[in-house]
């Protein structure tokens, strides 16, 4: 069985994801990737510029039994422009996040053409695969609300058509870093925010919690790893260094090594997103030996118990002063991670995949 893995938006967890994944597989696969820019152009346009690799290596006489694709494809351009490239081969869409649910931050911006490419690459795909059921649930229930905002000839079944062919399956990740690093704790309790600079992981709402811990004269510190953008790195730096001493790192580590020896390194890994539909960072923060304190929302009642969610600001500070006061012992938390380990879930997707190609393993 060979399958065609396209991934227009080849970064962060979406890289992690597959190339956790794609060794771990039964199958040979042939990869076409973009890199991790312009996500709005890569919905737009890269249907385009990947058809034209997939046309040529069906010309040199390579043949799939199954396409696996990003959200950050549009599926049905590309398999348009393929033709005949990908003519009766079947298809599975993996939903890391939908633009359905999105928080957006400036609603007349909003271009209604990314939710439509979820939801029409999720209609001619042969089955959906998404991380998690809370996040499957919510995408379903939008789509009938989107969809009747359609002037006239509005569909009205296409949220049932797209349920009928989904089911849950969450993202793997690699322990292959973070076996190298043993969790090593230092003299003073360290928190780790290992999230994305962006409005939809709310730093502010991190940085308020450990100001507040500051303000009381807890001996803490703190790091701030996760990929820096231009338009929140000048805010986040000026929240971190109000911390004075108590910051300890900041930037995103370079590598997937430093980044595990930096986990490591922490006693407790917060989350205070707004908009998570798995949480991969979160994760990988537990089996590296962190102790997770995630907000009581979103996709994580569906994956952390109740003692590491907090619902309001003031239970984010009393539950990190505690943690402060009696630091979590490395690794308690690793179980709840493990069951994701690539090893783990490898066998379940090529299980799901040979199903949907039709083949036998």
């Amino acid at each position: 069985m060979r399958i065609l893995v396209v991934e227009p938006y080849y970064g962060g967890s979406h890289r992690a994801v597959l190339d956790a994944l794609l060794p771990a597989l039964p199958f040979e696969h042939d990869l076409l990737t973009m890199p991790a820019r312009k996500w709005k152009w890569r919905m737009r346009g890269a249907a385009i510029v990947l058809a034209d690799e997939v046309r040529r290596l069906h010309a040199d006489g390579v043949r799939w039994d199954l396409v696996y694709a990003s959200t950050f494809v549009n599926l049905p351009e590309l398999l348009a422009l393929s033709r005949p490239a990908l003519d009766g081969v079947p298809c599975v869409v993996y939903f890391h996040e939908n633009q359905l649910m999105y928080p957006v931050r400036h609603e007349a911006e909003w271009d209604f053409q990314f939710p439509l490419t979820n939801i029409t690459s999720a209609l001619v795909a042969d089955a959906c695969l998404f991380t998690t059921r809370w996040h499957l649930e919510g995408f379903v229930e939008r789509i009938g609300p989107f969809l009747r905002q359609f002037p006239d000839f509005v569909p009205r079944d296409a949220g049932a058509r797209i349920a009928a062919k989904s089911r849950v399956l969450p993202p793997p990740f690699d322990p292959a870093p973070f076996d190298a690093h043993s969790p090593v704790r230092g003299k003073r309790a360290r928190i780790v925010w290992p999230h994305r600079w962006e409005h939809d992981k709310d730093p502010e709402a991190f940085f308020a919690a450990v100001h507040a811990l500051a303000d009381e004269g807890l001996d803490f510190e703190v790091v701030v790893a996760g990929q820096a953008f231009r338009d929140t790195a000048e805010a986040v730096r000026a929240m971190a260094e109000r911390l004075g001493s108590r910051l300890a790192a900041i930037g995103e580590p370079e590598g997937r090594d430093a980044y595990a020896a930096l986990l490591a390194s922490a006693d407790v890994a917060v989350s205070t997103a707004r908009n998570e539909f798995f949480g991969l960072a979160m994760v990988e923060a537990c089996y590296a030996g962190c102790w997770p304190v995630v907000p009581d929302r979103l996709a994580y009642p569906e994956l952390y118990p109740a003692e590491h969610r907090y619902a309001t600001p003031e239970e984010l500070v009393a539950r990190l002063r505690a943690l402060v006061a009696e630091r979590p012992a490395p690794g308690a938390a690793r179980y709840l991670a493990e069951p994701f380990a690539a090893a783990r879930l490898a066998p379940e997707y090529a299980r799901v995949l040979a199903e949907v190609a039709g083949r036998e393993l």
